[in-house]
């Protein structure tokens, strides 16, 4: 049995969001052509204080077929089996356990103010001695926590230890929006971005009780957010240098042309520049064909000049060296665009 498994569309209305009922109306088409009929959602189907139900259970009412299993996220945590009236829908919010094929699935609906491994406590005697997979929308602290940029603190913890101790064989979460995994512990991600912290192509999952296996389906959004910064080094070259990088960016998007039309992106330059007139100009020629977040075209307001060619050898050389290191860059370290912006500005701040 193949089951599909999504989180965290925020669904407001079809006419404030549109892009966010299109989103699950194609993993719904998706899962008709894959003869797949259930799917879970892990919560946070409704944006907070949202709560006019008609126009899912409206689409919902389209494909009967699809047998949909929902728990409570952080922002619809008062959404209950009552309130929506739609026979292949059920709601959970309290920790229950379902029989698919020869799987246990334990659904651990968020509440607040308590952990994840406490409520899975609760429900040892329905997993005990199984195979089972946990559905549940929190935080899950493994090795580097990965934060929600849209909601700082901690909601529902999970962590690594409660993982071994309990032994789900996998464990499938909402409340990141960013598609991750770690190990055995998986979040599908948004369907559909919300914001500009939200980019790239969307996905959702299919677990497979027969093969106990985790796959990824893609989806491409009718919105597509993109956030692209270019470090600039000062050198004869450094348009060029430019151009085969921002070409490097657009085809790791991975899009079809005919999905072009989707994107919104935000494009900056920082660091220093012989000529920041003709990095201007390079990016808009590149990203004019795009929408711009918020309207604005490229940003190069941190982009400054370098014009001694002794400090923009050794910019170049400092340059090179931090591409060759061989460091963890990102998480809770800095990025490499952060590590370069610091030499820049350690080499060039005594020319000042």
């Amino acid at each position: 049995m193949k089951i599909a498994v999504t989180a965290d569309l925020h669904l407001t209305t079809y006419g404030e969001h549109p892009e966010r009922y299109n989103a699950l109306e194609s993993i719904l088409q998706q899962l008709k052509g894959q003869g797949i009929d259930t799917l879970i959602i892990a919560g946070d189907l409704f944006d907070k204080n949202f709560h006019n139900y008609s126009e899912f259970e409206g689409l919902c009412r389209q494909y009967p077929h699809v047998r949909m299993y929902i728990i409570r996220g952080n922002h619809d945590a008062e959404i209950s089996d009552e309130h929506i009236a739609v026979p292949n829908i059920h709601v959970y919010s309290i920790p229950s356990a379902e029989s698919f094929d020869s799987m246990t699935f334990l659904f651990i609906p968020y509440k607040e103010k308590v952990s994840m491994s406490e409520q899975i406590t609760a429900c040892e005697t329905d997993i005990k001695d199984k195979d089972w997979v946990l559905i549940g929308h929190g935080d899950y602290y493994g090795g580097l926590k990965e934060a929600n940029p849209l909601e700082p603190g901690t909601f529902m913890p999970l962590s690594r230890e409660n993982v071994s101790m309990f032994r789900p064989h996998t464990v499938l979460l909402g409340h990141i929006h960013k598609p991750l995994q770690y190990e055995n512990v998986y979040y599908a991600g948004s369907p559909c971005g919300l914001d500009l912290s939200e980019t790239g192509k969307r996905r959702f999952l299919v677990y497979d009780t027969a093969e106990r296996k985790v796959n990824s389906c893609g989806l491409v959004p009718d919105v597509l957010y993109f956030d692209e910064s270019f470090v600039i080094v000062p050198a004869q070259n450094e348009t060029m240098l430019l151009k085969q990088e921002i070409e490097r960016r657009i085809a790791s998007w991975e899009l079809d042309q005919t999905d072009h039309a989707k994107v919104i992106v935000r494009v900056n330059a920082s660091g220093y520049a012989m000529d920041r007139k003709a990095v201007l100009t390079t990016m808009k020629e590149y990203f004019d064909r795009f929408r711009y977040y918020h309207g604005d075209g490229p940003s190069i307001d941190d982009l400054e000049v370098g014009t001694d060619y002794q400090l923009n050898a050794l910019a170049e050389r400092a340059i090179q060296l931090i591409d060759e290191m061989q460091w963890d860059f990102g998480a809770e370290e800095p990025d490499r665009e952060l590590v370069k912006l610091e030499a820049l500005k350690a080499i060039y701040r005594n020319k000042r």
